[in-house]
């Protein structure tokens, strides 16, 4: 399907994001001195980062903890559609798509589904809307109905750019309608909520440059939910292989905070990368910016595919290989909490908590591994970590996935029969308010 060639075409990205002559490499993983940490506690009552430097060349990297023996999935609620796999869910309805066999293999189709009613409903789209390209998989939910989502209809650009259109869902008509329509350097634009009325929409695209090969542009545009944009922050980063300072801001990755707009990214300095913190107001003012020291020891030469900040926790994925983390800033710098090279370990959050889960699935081989997967927790306000089993009523569970939901509860997708099956998954939900009551 579509959303499956976003995540090989995503590749383009680096191209544009200015980084591929950066150099940015082995030397990013010196310097650091962690000797004074101590290992991870093995309870629940507080979280410590684990000793740094032994993790940055490991697979999977998990808190040290005993997992408790209460079962959390015994909690979870059995998501009653079947054959959907749910993208997002738009106020009391999922939106995902539907797959069936056909001669050419697998055929989706992308429908909105009421777990109280068993109804579907086809998207109508209008004009041949439903054929596009490639997009960024980044959506946002506003009022509880509507979900926006740019979408790349062309996968070759022009001399005036991609054709890219900003689209959004009416989930009590199941209609889709264009709220804008933009040719652009690139066909990867990202959004953020920011309110249930406002939010942001961003890219990285090049410039010409009378320094260097070209400029990278971070843009930022805040939308409403009439249709109204205004550009708020356009930043200009230049760099080259022989300059030991780049010049500039560039923003990887934006994020929203209690409704705070931040953005991280990388800055060449005396010869070495940092990354920094950067914190906007919703006018594109610069309010502040922090060094994230020892950031790039964690990331390495690798970029941010997905960010989510939650108080002093950083949640991201990488482009290159899919690798998840769970990083904490401190006052000695960034630490590493969680990592899971190729997807081995995925996460979710609701408000207040993060979630993740190693897969019980060996992503090279695709087999199932015969070991236990416990569900962790991290309490964000109280800084404290705990682990629960985790063992589902299926036979034979296959891993697939865990994600956030707009409406604030967290999605895990697992299929039957020790494999991978899209016209067998099973999917299960969570809320903060029954965790809370469990936990």
């Amino acid at each position: 399907m579509k959303r499956l060639i976003c995540c090989v075409l995503i590749m383009v990205a680096l191209i544009l994001s200015g980084c591929s002559k950066d150099n940015v490499g082995s030397e990013l993983m010196q310097n650091t001195d962690d000797s004074s940490l101590s290992s991870t506690e093995r309870n629940s009552t507080g979280l410590q980062t684990l000793p740094q430097e032994e993790c940055y060349n490991q697979n999977v990297v998990l808190p040290k903890i005993t997992a408790s023996s209460k079962n959390i999935a015994g909690i979870f609620q059995r998501v009653k559609v079947s054959n959907i796999t749910i993208i997002d869910a738009i106020g009391d309805k999922y939106y995902g798509y539907r797959s069936t066999y056909s001669e050419s293999g697998v055929d989706d189709t992308f429908v909105l589904s009421n777990p109280h009613t068993g109804k579907l409903v086809e998207l109508n789209y209008p004009d041949k809307l439903d054929n596009w390209e490639v997009g960024s998989g980044s959506t946002v939910v506003l009022n509880d109905r509507y979900l926006y989502e740019w979408k790349g209809y062309t996968t070759v650009s022009s001399e005036e750019g991609y054709d890219v259109k900003l689209t959004r869902i009416d989930a009590e008509s199941g209609n889709v309608e264009i709220v804008d329509e933009i040719k652009h350097s690139t066909p990867l634009i990202y959004l953020c909520k920011i309110n249930e009325r406002e939010f942001l929409s961003y890219s990285i695209t090049q410039a010409p440059s009378d320094k260097t090969e070209y400029a990278v542009i971070s843009s930022a545009w805040i939308y409403d939910d009439a249709g109204e944009k205004r550009e708020i922050i356009r930043e200009k980063y230049e760099n080259d292989v022989s300059w030991s300072d780049s010049t500039g801001i560039l923003i990887e990755r934006f994020a929203v905070k209690d409704g705070n707009l931040y953005g991280v990214g990388r800055r060449l300095i005396s010869g070495k990368y940092q990354f920094f913190l950067y914190h906007y107001d919703k006018d594109g003012t610069l309010l502040g910016e922090e060094v994230l020291t020892g950031f790039e020891n964690i990331i390495g030469s690798e970029q941010i595919l997905e960010l989510r900040i939650m108080g002093d926790y950083f949640v991201f994925r990488t482009y290159e290989t899919l690798t998840t983390y769970i990083c904490k800033n401190t006052e000695n710098g960034v630490k590493l909490v969680m990592k899971g090279a190729d997807g081995q370990v995925r996460y979710s959050m609701t408000k207040n908590y993060v979630f993740f889960i190693e897969s019980n699935v060996n992503v090279y081989s695709g087999e199932i591994e015969q070991k236990d997967c416990p569900l962790y927790v991290i309490d964000v306000k109280n800084d404290k970590i705990s682990a629960y089993e985790f063992v589902l009523p299926i036979q034979t569970p296959y891993f697939v996935n865990i994600q956030p939901l707009s409406n604030g509860t967290i999605l895990i997708t697992y299929c039957d029969d020790g494999a991978y099956d899209p016209i067998k998954m099973k999917q299960f939900t969570l809320n903060e308010e029954t965790y809370l009551k469990f936990r």
